[in-house]
């Protein structure tokens, strides 16, 4: 299964029902952080996570954590991100199930990875359900199950995550977890690969093998697929 790459915080990614004042508060928060001007950020934010505010807790860790607009410092991170995730903050427990799960922060921990992500991926975050099913599929503190890979990795895919939009086209081509598919692995590739920073050649590589295991009209019939899936948002993929 290809691994995810680099980016596995989703900063600034909750989506909370707050007061306007607070509302306010937020965005004044998203335009700091476009301009990159996280110092200002971290100005609104801290206050109102020290006041409990979840969502601030939330975005506030991966600051931290990054080092943007504050030096680095994993320990302040850890504690905003913790307690926003334990106050059941989506974006924060899938940051903390994904940091059990890679072992660089926090030390290596499938069973805390395991609840973090569920609990996440319960509140449709893409990244959590990922993060299942790669669990599932390398046997990571679970039993190795490639069906249950497959059905977590397919939700991912159909919100749009290009990484899990190219392993479950693996996984189609592969047949593990699913009936062999070459047509639907052609056409979760092409889509995952799209978007995806990664060398160019390194991409081109994957398109060609992807393709060459078609006939010609079965890869006229994938492209159509990958037509369709894509105007339909990922709705209209099966």
């Amino acid at each position: 299964m290809r691994k995810r790459i680099g980016s596995f915080l989703i900063l600034l990614a909750a989506t909370i029902a707050a007061s306007s004042a607070r509302a306010d508060a937020y965005e004044d928060v998203t335009a700091a952080t476009s301009k990159g001007d996280y110092a200002a950020a971290v100005k609104i934010l801290k206050p109102l996570a020290e006041k409990g505010e979840a969502r601030a807790m939330s975005e506030l860790g991966p600051i931290y954590l990054m080092g943007k607009g504050v030096p680095v410092d994993h320990k302040e991170a850890i504690k905003w991100i913790r307690q926003a995730a334990e106050k059941g903050d989506a974006a924060a427990q899938a940051n903390l199930g994904t940091m059990y799960l890679d072992g660089h922060i926090l030390k290596q921990d499938y069973a805390e990875a395991m609840k973090w992500s569920l609990l996440a991926a319960g509140k449709g975050v893409a990244a959590a359900q990922a993060n299942i099913a790669s669990m599932y599929y390398d046997g990571s503190g679970v039993g190795q199950d490639y069906k249950e890979a497959a059905k977590w990795m397919r939700l991912a895919a159909k919100q749009g995550d290009a990484e899990s939009q190219v392993n479950l086209g693996t996984m189609y081509v592969a047949g593990q977890g699913l009936d062999r598919d070459l047509l639907r692995g052609y056409m979760w590739t092409a889509i995952g690969l799209e978007p995806l920073s990664m060398p160019p050649d390194q991409k081109k590589e994957m398109q060609e093998l992807s393709s060459q295991l078609l006939s010609e009209p079965d890869l006229a019939k994938a492209k159509e697929m990958v037509k369709k899936c894509k105007e339909s948002q990922f709705k209209n993929c099966d």
